[in-house]
């Protein structure tokens, strides 16, 4: 039974994933039609970022298309009454759940790799191509920071914060010769409405025989880099591995910087397998209930109007997190305990 069930969950799961990130694809392509033009940015360039970004967006998609496809496989089981058989057999509610259980860990088992190893530097690659494509003299490196090449001027911005702004960033200024004339050091800058603004600057410029050395703490109203790459270039949470993203965040706190965004994105990353299975249970739920006497295409609306609530809670639960400052895995966690619960009133009204 074990077996059987996890075949019928497995490929009713995968071909609903399939649809769903084909969809995520073409939606993704239409996206970047705004942006083709710019630079050296074509279709070739979008469909490559598309291609390259596809698989942080089915690691995301997952969930929802585990609701799907259990709601399809076990909806179509008990359409056929083998659900009824293996009941009248003496399966109990509780082992159905530990079949359907163990289906959505061996799920996660070939899944789990994807969101962890090929997502990460994929995401990078994509971010990386786009940036390029787009603007001219930038290169991207592997460490997350970039180079820009503005006239006389070599700028390498060590890290693009969430919020735009740009840490560890170094200035060369060259002759035509080219000799180096002046080397700047800055802590932190600021894209304010008169430009950018730029925190414990240091700069040594070399004239001649001399070395001449200036500090300031504050310089307001500087041409830096496009504002807009140093958006395209921002961090996110998907461009790290689990172990990644935690060294960042103690990067980022041992610089004194907010990392409260990332840390809620490390527990909902680590959270992520509970999410899948607790979308299992509340399948089992709802096709034991009255939704396993409905058609297919019942079955598939409910799946995916129940994900978008449920997205739609998680988004909602993590922006009052970071607003009330709450611990961050309780945001993370609350939305799929919330499932569990109502799948477990679900099944024991069923019983």
């Amino acid at each position: 039974m074990d077996r059987y069930i996890a075949r019928t969950l497995m490929s009713a799961t995968f071909l609903a994933w399939l649809v769903v990130v084909v969809l995520e694809a073409v939606f993704s392509l239409l996206g970047e039609l705004g942006d083709m033009g710019r630079g050296h940015y074509g279709w070739l360039d979008a469909i490559l970022f598309v291609l390259f970004s596809l698989p942080a967006r089915a690691w995301q998609s997952f969930p929802m298309a585990v609701l799907i496809g259990t709601l399809l496989g076990l909806g179509n089981l008990a359409a056929q009454g083998e659900l009824n058989a293996f009941r009248l057999a003496g399966c109990s509610q509780i082992r159905l759940g530990v079949s359907v259980l163990l289906a959505g860990i061996i799920m996660l088992v070939f899944v789990l790799p994807l969101g962890e190893m090929v997502a990460p530097p994929a995401s990078r690659a994509a971010t990386a191509l786009r940036a390029q494509a787009i603007f001219d003299d930038v290169a991207v490196q592997g460490g997350g920071g970039f180079w820009v090449r503005k006239g006389q001027q070599m700028i390498r911005v060590g890290r693009t914060e969430a919020d735009g702004s740009l840490s560890d960033i170094h200035i060369y200024t060259l002759d035509a010769q080219p000799q180096l004339l002046a080397a700047s050091v800055i802590e932190h800058a600021v894209y304010g409405a008169k430009g950018w603004n730029l925190e414990k600057l240091h700069r040594t410029r070399f004239d001649g025989q001399h070395v001449l050395v200036e500090s300031r703490d504050n310089v307001t109203g500087v041409e830096l880099v496009d504002p807009q790459l140093a958006r395209l270039l921002v961090h996110r949470s998907e461009a790290f591995s689990l172990p990644e993203l935690k060294q960042y965040i103690e990067g980022l706190e041992q610089a004194g910087m907010q990392v409260e965004r990332y840390r809620l994105a490390f527990w909902q990353r680590l959270t992520a397998p509970l999410a899948v299975l607790a979308m299992l249970m509340l399948s089992m739920g709802m096709v034991l209930g009255p939704l396993g006497r409905h058609g297919v295409g019942l079955r598939v609306l409910a799946g995916v109007i129940t994900g978008l609530l449920f997205k739609l809670g998680s988004d909602m639960a993590a922006h009052i997190g970071l607003v009330y400052g709450g611990p961050p895995w309780i945001a993370a966690v609350m939305p799929s305990l919330l499932v569990f619960a109502v799948a477990l009133v679900l099944v024991r009204r069923t019983t």
